[in-house]
Parts: C-alpha cells; structure tokens; sequence
C-alpha cells in the first residue's frame, strides 16, 4: 500500500512538472537572446559613424513612413517563411510570432545595426557553411547566439560569435591564452562551428535537433528524446528541454524571417564603419603593440581591435611562426614600402616582419565582375560552390555575387561566371 501511494506520488509529481514545461510561455524579454542585442547596442553604439537609413525608392517599396511599424497578419508571415524553401524546416506557431516580435517591434534599433553587421560576418559565415556542406540557413544562428558581436560573453561564459564554451573551444581546435581567444575569432569560430554541425547531424539526422544541441548540448536533447518517449521532432521533445532551448529554435526561425525580409517590417540596415576586406600582415617573432601601430600609421584603434577581436589585450602576441594580424589596406602596403614608418617602435629588426595578402582568408579582397579573365563553368552533380571556388583560386562569395546566386544554390547543367582566378582544364 506504502509502495502503491509512492509510485502515485511520484507519478502525478511528474505530470505536474510536465503540464508545467508545456504550459510555460517563453519570455522573449528577459532571454538570453535580447540581452545580446542590448550589449550589442552598448559595444557599437559610438563606432556607427551615420544612421543612414535605405530609405529610398528601391529599399523602401512600401512607402512606409518613418515610424511606422507593420504587423503583417499570421498567415501572411506563414507564407513567407515557406517561400524561403529552406533546407531547415520554417514552422510558424506563436513562440516563432514572439520572437518576430521582439525583432520587429521591441528591439528595432538593434536589428537595423544587425542588419548592418550582415555585410560584414555573413560572407564569412556562408564561405564556412559552403566548405562543410551544410545549409546556408544556419548563419542566422549567430544572429541569435550573439547579436553578431564577437566580443559577446554570456552569462554561462560562452564568448565570441559563435558563442563557444571554453572546454568546447578546444575540443574545436581554437586556442585560448593569455593574449589571445580565438572564439572571437569571426573565420576560425565558423569553422569550428561547422563541423560542429556536421558532427551533430551525424546523430540526430535532424537539423532542428542539431541546432537545439548546440544550445543546451546532445545530453540535454537524449534526455529529452527518452523522456518523451523516443520521439525525434524538435517540437514533440520541446517540453522536455531546457527553458532556454525551447525558445532558441524559435528565435532561430524569427531570426530566418526577419533577415529575409527586413524591408517588409520598414528595418534597414545601419553600415558599418569597418569591413574585413581589406588585407592581412605576417608579424614574426615580435611583440607590437596595436595602439602604437594605430598612431604610426594614421589607422583607427577601434579599427584594429574590430578586425581583430581575438586579441585580448591590445598586443599581438610574439608566436615563433608569426602571427597573422588583419589591417586595412593602407598598413600592409606601408608595412612593405617603408617598413621603417611603420615599426620604428618595435623591438624588432625590420626583417622579421612581412607584409602578405590575405589570398587564404575567405571574406577578403573581393575583385567585382570585369576584372580578370571571364570563363564559364558548368556545374556537375554534386558540385558546391565552395569546391567550384577552391578548383579556381577565388572564392565561394565571389561566384555568389558574380551569379546572384540566392543562398548559394546551384544545379547541374548551370553556367557559372568566374573572373581572373587560376587556370584550369576542365570547365
């Protein structure tokens, strides 16, 4: 009798805290999410130079004014998100409606400087996804794990874009030391984030689940799938996770549509004052200083410290085999006409440093269409852009814009433009 009264405790304690995790409405507000894009607003608050608005006859084709913020009806949202044709699934319910909100409606500020910051991460983001061959779709995770800042840490300490743990930083290869953290590194973190989500789909065969995994970890999402009852959809196991991951995903998706049609909500993009295509500068065996490289060559402090946010003191460590540090233009073309100018201050002899292009980083040096030789290639079974790219020496956000291509797609038969490049046999 003792036994029976036990196990119906037990039992009905369980259904209560199961009615409680289904009744529980996401608080979009107090998330980690929104705290992100408000520490966002604090880092770049003072480094937006203009709050130019796309307000014109081609950005603006609604004609809304200024202020006005439209509320498209549910089925019209529904609709939209279909249209994308993502690979991911898009469901639309009203934890995806409340983080559209919270988008379009409470952090509207936050989302135009985000949608500024695209121009900058996104190429980067897309050239690692292409390379892994995963759905381009997840660069918007980013959107959601960091605000797009690379120097956000939350509150659990995971840091940078990506938002990497420490001990899973170093399972991923990304070193962390006294002067450098290379989750704040915006190409080795989206690697590092890749293959996570390759590893991932390798278990679950679900991209929901894996983007779930990535937020709470794959014991969380196991333990979900067993508690109820061995189902594998996101939506099915949402109950059973973290409070936190039940409304990542939704964010996720929010995140896919608002990106996608910003201009639908009257959101633009505010630019940026900095771009990561610029070029690169081997430092050897010499500990420089980043503010006095500012004063010497005429180049913003912030400047550096945006191109480089891995570094976290204002020093480029001494590394035996160089450190590659990322400059504007300007310095590397200093750094090898008149090395003097520029590293009169270092401890250094002039020859052990070096100017380099930045040929190898993804988002860098992007010649437009009409410089360099014009060929075509056909596209075959089973070709991805990034592999398209490697086979000519230029790279995969090149061939996008050369081609528009939308998401990175292409099918068999497809004709690709490819300006300048190395030579190749086939095409």
């Amino acid at each position: 009798m003792i036994q029976y009264v036990l196990v119906t405790s037990l039992s009905l304690l369980f259904l209560l805290q199961s009615f409680s995790l289904k009744a529980q409405t996401l608080d979009c507000e107090s998330s980690q999410i929104a705290c992100m894009m408000d520490s966002l607003l604090a880092h770049y608050n003072n480094r937006v130079k203009t709050r130019m608005y796309y307000r014109n006859s081609v950005k603006n084709i609604y004609g809304y004014s200024e202020d006005e913020v439209p509320r498209p009806e549910p089925q019209v949202i529904k609709e939209r998100l279909q249209k994308l044709g993502y690979e991911i699934p898009m469901a639309y319910n009203e934890h995806v409606q409340s983080f559209i909100d919270l988008y379009t409606v409470r952090r509207r500020d936050q989302v135009e400087r985000m949608l500024g910051l695209t121009k900058v991460y996104f190429p980067i983001f897309e050239e690692s996804l292409d390379k892994a061959g995963l759905p381009m779709e997840f660069k918007h995770l980013a959107i959601v794990e960091s605000a797009l800042n690379p120097h956000a840490v939350s509150r659990m300490g995971a840091t940078g874009i990506w938002q990497f743990m420490f001990y899973t930083g170093k399972i991923y290869n990304l070193e962390i030391n006294t002067f450098v953290d290379e989750r704040r590194d915006p190409f080795k973190s989206s690697a590092a984030s890749s293959e996570y989500f390759k590893n991932m789909y390798k278990i679950y065969k679900d991209w929901l689940l894996v983007i779930a995994a990535y937020n709470c970890g794959p014991g969380n999402v196991n333990k979900a799938i067993r508690r109820s009852g061995g189902k594998t959809n996101f939506w099915d196991i949402s109950p059973y996770l973290p409070a936190e991951t039940r409304g990542y995903v939704p964010a996720f998706i929010a995140a896919c549509y608002v990106f996608n049609y910003p201009a639908e909500h009257n959101l633009y993009p505010i630019p940026t004052d900095f771009t990561y295509h610029q070029d690169t500068m081997h430092v050897i065996k010499c500990k420089m200083d980043l503010k006095e490289l500012a004063e010497t060559t005429g180049v913003d402090f912030e400047t550096l410290k945006d191109l480089n946010p891995e570094l976290k003191t204002q020093y480029i460590p001494y590394i035996e085999e160089g450190y590659v540090l990322r400059v504007p233009a300007k310095v590397s073309l200093l750094a090898a006409t008149n090395p003097e100018s520029v590293f009169k201050n270092t401890t250094a002899s002039i020859e052990t440093i070096s100017a380099a292009s930045a040929a190898a980083s993804p988002a860098t040096m992007q010649p437009t269409a009409g410089s360099g030789q014009l060929r075509y290639h056909t596209v075959r079974s089973g070709e991805v852009v990034g592999a398209i790219a490697k086979k000519y020496g230029v790279t995969a956000s090149q061939i996008s814009s050369w081609n528009k291509l939308r998401n990175y797609r292409i099918v068999p038969g497809q004709k690709l433009k490819i300006y300048g490049g190395k030579s190749t046999s086939r095409s």
